[in-house]
This record gives C-alpha cells, structure tokens and sequence, in this order.
C-alpha cells in the first residue's frame, strides 16, 4: 500500500459524533496483548504500550521489526488478529480521524499538483472553513519553510521538499495526535533540526507525537520515553534512564590495595583494574549510590570519581543484538 493509497483511505472518512475523550492524564494510546500475524507470520507479538497525553514517544527498532504495521493497525488500515488497541479513548475503527496527524514512511503526490494545491485539498477533507484555508495552508507552509516553493509542481520537488509538504499536511488539521513515521527522511540537517523544532512545538501545543525512527540520535534528543521493538517484541520501553541498565563508573585511589581490589570486584566481578585505576559497571542504582562508601570503607581515598550512562544508541544495539536481530 502507497502513502498516497494511505493518506487517501485515512481522510476519506466519515465524520464521528461529539467525543468527550479521555481525561488530560490518561493514555491517549494503549495496547494490551496485541498481535497482528501475516498468515503464519508474526508482525507483533503480545505487545503492551502506553502512550500518555502530551507526550513525544519514540517507536524503535529494526526494518521489520513491526513499527509500521502498528501505526496502521491505529489507523484501521489493518485489523488485529488478537488483543486490545484503542487511540483517544475508541477503537481505531471508531475515532474521527480528523483528530490525527499522519506522516506515511513513503508519501507519494500526485506530480502536477503543487505544494499549496496538495494542502488545500487535504484542507477540504479536514472540513476546515472555505474562510480558514488559504491561512491555514500559509501557516503550515511556513512552518515547514516551504512558503517559497509552495506553488511549484511537486514533481519538481526533491525528497526533501516533498517530505516538508508531507509534514504540512499532518499538520493542518491541528490533530490531537501526530504519528509519524520515519519524519526525517530525506531532511537535511537544517531540515533535521527544523523538524525536531516543530515536534517540540507540537508536544507544548498539547498534542502527543508518536515517532517511528531509525534516527537514534534524534530520537534521544527529542522522546521522554521509547519503546524499542523487535521481531514484533517490545525488549524495552520506558526512559532512556530507565532502560539503560548500564551504568559505567571510572575511579582512580591513591593506592590500590587487596582490600580496595576486593570491593571493586564485589561490585563487579568483571570490572577493570589497572594501576590505581578501576572501570566497572553496576547495574543496581542502590549499589551504585552506596560504592564510594565501600572503597573508604575498605580504606581507599578516591582521587577521580566519574559516572557514565549508555546512550540510546548502545541500550539498542544492546538489546537487538542480544535477541537475536
């Protein structure tokens, strides 16, 4: 299925009745068991998620690791094969999809369409005011820095401009809920740097944007929390503080004696030492705290002390890795 087939098939919907919505501090998305199969094929298995209002939750994990199936699955694009899903308090089937903004991974234009044109029929299908348009699709033009280029025909569009037409476009209807899927595809770094910008901006306007990104580096510098995904598995999910169970710590005594190696390697029996100084790594926060206490105790004075924690990059390959990816 095409990103235009999508992007037709999410707008071409009927309009739901008043909905009151969950109150501001519940899941805005919440899947509990789900599994969607391909015939014998697993795409997700028994995935738990929660997704919080006003949050920036980033969906990680590996080509073909489910990511895509489960923004479709919350679009109604694809039905479960068991479990629970539901998105602004309904059953994707249910919900006023004018309340979302969507990104596909792949959107396809048609070509003789300019930018402005594109907007402006997805303005019609978001039922915005005949009134409103014109401004509405000016200001989504400018935000996405493509005022300048918005009346040439998309088929002289490069990836990057056509992706900036493509995150206008989810974000015309001012949606409760941004999903976007791989945003920075085809960005420069200006674009980059633009994109996380607006979604920053999005999370202070209220809205909750659930990115699928392959870009670790943005993820961590934009998401509260991730959930990493493989093989239809959710391996980890959470902060980047919480699921990065390594904690690395360097110290350097002034001497390095039998007792001081001794406490060094109830911490950990695989830590480094080498002269006076010692790397390790304590998975436990309470052992971490209590450790420079240990070293003085066993008659130690720390001369250096420094703590390190996995990135986001590490914790993922961590955990791919080790499942088998």
């Amino acid at each position: 299925m095409t990103g235009q087939v999508e992007i037709r098939e999410l707008m071409d919907c009927r309009v739901a009745g008043s909905d009151s919505g969950p109150m501001a501090n519940a899941a805005v998305i919440e899947a509990h068991s789900l599994t969607k199969n391909y015939g014998a094929a697993p795409a997700l298995r028994s995935l738990d998620l929660r997704v919080g209002r006003g949050e920036i939750f980033g969906f990680l994990g590996p080509n073909g690791a489910g990511k895509t199936t489960f923004i479709k699955i919350l679009l109604d694009f694809i039905r479960i094969t068991a479990g629970e899903v539901q998105i602004l308090g309904s059953a994707p089937a249910d919900l006023d999809r004018r309340r979302i903004g969507y990104l596909p991974e792949r959107i396809a234009i048609h070509p003789f369409l300019s930018g402005r044109e594109f907007l402006h029929y997805h303005a019609r299908l978001l039922a915005i005011p005949r009134s409103e348009r014109a401004s509405r699709v000016a200001r989504v033009l400018e935000r996405v820095h493509m005022s300048m280029d918005a009346d040439r025909r998309v088929g002289t569009y490069s990836k990057g401009m056509t992706q900036r037409i493509g995150i206008a476009q989810a974000l015309l209807g001012d949606p409760e809920i941004l999903l976007l899927d791989e945003p920075i595809s085809g960005l420069d770094p200006i674009g980059i740097q633009q994109m996380r910008e607006i979604i920053l901006q999005e999370r202070e306007r209220g809205a909750t944007v659930l990115v699928n990104s392959h870009q670790l580096l943005e993820v961590e510098k934009t998401c509260d929390r991730v959930a990493i995904l493989n093989r239809g598995l959710v391996v980890a999910q959470g902060s980047r503080d919480e699921i990065a169970a390594r904690r690395g710590l360097s110290l350097t005594v002034d001497a390095m004696t039998d007792a001081i190696r001794g406490a060094i390697l109830a911490a950990d029996a695989a830590a480094s030492v080498e002269g006076c100084t010692a790397t390790l790594q304590i998975t436990d926060e309470e052992r971490e705290r209590k450790f420079p206490a240990s070293i003085v105790e066993a008659g130690g004075r720390i001369l250096n002390y420094s703590q390190s924690r996995e990135s986001l990059e590490e914790v993922f390959y961590r955990l791919v890795k080790g499942a088998g990816a």
